[in-house]
């Protein structure tokens, strides 16, 4: 009995005998399929089997692999996350079509700052978008002109309700492939964009430590914040891009808390309707009130002139 192996080598280095042919002692070959019966590691020159490999060897050609890894598909990078407030309420309102008209506009407004800032468009997620930088300003640079974009969108009227957007990144060591991105710095960005404040713009501790020019942009300390699925919380930073909103926070007076504080108020005309009913409604009650004082305040003075000028009783003077 003779038998003919054909071995393969494949590309990770592990030799694999793929094929046997056993010549049987009628003299006919018969060809079978053989799993793996030995495999490999390369090591330089050094060729090592598997049944050979100590524990020591194994840690050691895995450390290796974990750098080749990390240099081959992790980067250093800041990961962005956009998202429209309130779109679902939008779509309820006002229907599919609008809510499809405001994602086009949306991504006009957001696909062309990504790629004017040296970004790179992942995906977009529903009403939202998933993008990533190299450098921690682009994404910052992204971000304001979002949210200026998106002001100028509410300026135009062409949706009937003002429209705000939240923007939240997270900076670090990320898994970066082809066509997405993943890893715990991902998952971070996400939650910062949920914390922010609607046409607000929320940076992670490491995106603001990692910003290569800070006065560029004006950015501070705003609050703690816990993340959903985080032990412990992450301090948080705004980047400001209204200029009336900055030039309140550096004189030190409160601050508005978010873009839609300000813009609601300003941009309704139902809210100087409101405003009006309401200075309406309390002269009017000050003037039942005036008539109801001063009536009381006569019908008080008229039964104490009527007291003081009828005649005393006589006393019963029994006889």
């Amino acid at each position: 009995m003779q038998a003919d192996e054909k071995t393969v080598v494949t590309a990770s280095g592990s030799r694999q005998v793929a094929e046997k042919t056993v010549v049987t002692a009628k003299g006919s070959p018969q060809t079978i399929e053989k799993t793996v019966v030995t495999s490999a590691v390369k090591s330089g020159s050094e060729e090592v089997k598997a049944e050979d490999v100590s524990l020591d060897k194994f840690l050691e050609e895995r450390a290796k692999l974990d750098a080749l890894f990390a240099d081959k598909f992790t980067k250093f990078i800041t990961v962005m996350f956009t998202d429209l407030k309130g779109s679902t309420t939008i779509a309820e309102n006002e229907g599919d079509l609008v809510s499809r008209m405001l994602i086009k506009h949306q991504n006009d407004i957001v696909m062309p700052a990504i790629k004017d800032n040296n970004g790179i468009f992942v995906k977009s997620i529903g009403d939202g978008t998933l993008s990533y930088f190299e450098n921690a300003l682009d994404a910052v640079r992204t971000a304001v002109r979002i949210q200026k974009g998106m002001d100028a969108l509410n300026m135009s009227k062409i949706f009937r309700f003002p429209v705000f957007m939240r923007i939240g990144m997270h900076s670090g060591k990320c898994v970066v492939e082809e066509h997405d991105i993943a890893g715990d710095v991902v998952n971070t960005a996400s939650r910062f964009e949920s914390a922010a404040d609607g046409g607000g713009i929320l940076l992670s501790e490491d995106t603001y430590n990692a910003l290569s020019d800070k006065s560029e942009i004006y950015c501070r300390f705003v609050k703690q914040v816990t993340l959903k699925g985080k032990k412990e919380p992450f301090n948080a930073y705004k980047a400001f891009w209204n200029p009336q909103e900055i030039e309140l926070d550096k004189q030190g007076k409160t601050a508005v808390a978010s873009q839609e504080a300000v813009a609601v108020p300003a941009k309704s005309p139902g809210g100087k309707l409101v405003w009006g009913i309401a200075a309406a409604a309390i002269v009017l009650l000050l003037v039942i009130a005036a008539k109801f004082f001063g009536s009381t305040a006569h019908e008080e003075s008229r039964h104490s002139i009527s007291d003081s000028a009828a005649p005393a009783e006589k006393p019963d003077i029994q006889r």
